[in-house]
C-alpha cells in the first residue's frame, strides 16, 4: 500500500498524527520535565523497535552494520534522532508548537538548498523558505511566554540534528534492512541520552514538581497514566513516523523529502487550532507558502518516484 500512495499523502498523514501526539505531550510538561518526558518517549520507541526487528538473532544479524563507517552512520542517524527529539520537547515547553516547527527548518530548509538538483527544488526551497521564516517571524514578534531565549536556543540545535537525521537517515535508507539498522540506531541514541536522563526521569515520577496535579492526585495510578500516555505519544509521533520515514526516503531525493516536509509547519497550525492556538493572517501566508512550495516540487517528481520504485519493492520485502 505504501508503495502505491504518493510520497506527499504519505508525509501530511504522518505529520497530521505526530503534532496531534505533541499536542497531548504538551499536557505532561506540567508533570514531569519535559526533558523527562523526552527519555520516556525514545525509551519506549527503543523498546518497540528491538521488539520487533530483534535485530540480536542470527538471520538479522548479517544485515547490521560491519564497517566502521557504516557504524559511524547509524550511530550519527540515532544520536541526531535523539538531541532533534529531545530539544524539540524543551522548545515546546517555553513556545507554541508552531513557532517551534517553523523555527526548526533551518535544518530541512539547509540540506534542501544543498542537495537539490533541478530548478524546481531549488525553486520550491525559495518559497518555502518564505513561508518558513514569516511563520517564525510572526512567531518571535509575539512569543508565548516562557524563558523563550533557551527555546529558541533549544529549537536551533533541534534544527540541525533534524538535517543531520536526513542526510544520515537516508544513508541508512540505502544501505540495506534499513529497519534493522534503525533499532541499532535507536539503541545508541537511548543509550546516550540515559546517560544525562535516566535518573532524573524516573526521580520525577515519585517526586515530581510542585505543578504536578493528576500524577500526584491518582498516585499510583497517575504514574500508569502518564506511562501509557507517553506510550501513546511514542507510537503517533515516533514509531510510525520513523519507520514511514524509510520508505519515504528510498522514493525521494533528499531535497524533495526536505521540502515535503516543510508542510509540517502548516500542519502544525492546523493542529494547534484543536489546542486553541488561533493563527493570524501573517500566519495563514506563510503557511499557504509552504503548501505552494510542495505542489511546484512534485510537479515535476514523477521521474524520481518512478526510478527508485524497485529499490522501493526491496525495502519493503526486507522490512516484512
Amino acid at each position: 500500500m505504501l508503495e502505491k500512495t504518493p510520497a506527499v499523502v504519505i508525509v501530511a498523514v504522518e505529520g497530521i498524527l505526530m503534532y496531534l501526539a505533541t499536542g497531548a505531550a504538551k499536557s505532561v510538561f506540567t508533570q514531569i520535565n519535559p526533558l523527562c518526558a523526552a527519555w520516556y518517549r525514545f525509551g519506549f520507541l527503543a523498546i518497540m523497535m528491538l521488539a520487533w526487528r530483534r535485530p540480536w538473532r542470527r538471520d538479522v544479524r548479517h544485515t547490521l552494520p560491519h564497517t566502521r563507517r557504516d557504524w559511524l552512520i547509524t550511530a550519527g542517524c540515532g544520536l541526531a534522532i535523539v538531541a532533534m527529539n529531545t530539544m524539540f520537547y524543551l522548545a515546546i515547553s517555553e513556545m507554541n508548537m508552531g513557532m517551534a516547527v517553523a523555527i526548526e527548518f533551518i535544518g530541512p530548509l539547509g540540506v534542501a538548498v544543498i542537495s537539490g538538483r533541478n530548478w524546481r527544488e531549488r525553486i520550491g526551497v525559495a518559497i518555502a523558505a518564505t513561508g518558513v521564516v514569516l511563520l517564525a517571524g510572526v512567531s518571535i514578534a509575539s512569543p508565548d511566554g516562557g524563558h523563550f531565549l533557551i527555546g529558541l536556543a533549544a529549537i536551533l540545535i533541534g534544527g540541525t540534528m533534524w538535517g543531520i537525521y536526513i542526510v544520515m537517515g537516508r544513508k541508512v535508507a540505502h544501505a540495506g534492512s534499513p529497519l534493522n539498522r534503525l533499532s541499532v540506531a535507536m539503541c545508541i541514541g537511548f543509550a546516550a541520552q540515559s546517560l544525562f536522563l535516566a535518573v532524573p526521569a524516573v526521580r520525577g515520577l515519585f517526586l515530581p514538581p510542585v505543578s504536578a496535579t493528576w500524577l500526584v492526585d491518582e498516585g499510583s495510578w497517575g504514574i500508569v497514566h502518564l506511562l501509557l500516555l507517553m506510550l501513546v505519544v511514542s507510537v503517533l509521533s515516533s514509531f510510525f513516523p520513523y519507520v514511514i520515514d524509510q520508505v519515504v526516503m528510498r522514493k525521494t531525493t533528499s531535497g524533495t523529502f526536505s521540502v515535503m516536509q516543510s508542510m509540517y509547519p502548516a500542519v502544525a497550525v492546523g493542529v494547534g487550532l484543536m489546542f486553541g492556538e488561533v493563527p493570524g493572517v501573517g500566519e495563514l501566508i506563510g503557511v499557504g507558502c509552504v503548501m505552494l512550495a510542495v505542489i511546484v516540487t512534485f510537479s515535476g517528481d514523477e521521474h524520481a518516484s518512478n526510478r527508485s520504485r524497485a529499490d522501493l519493492k526491496t525495502s519493503m520485502d526486507t522490512a516484512a
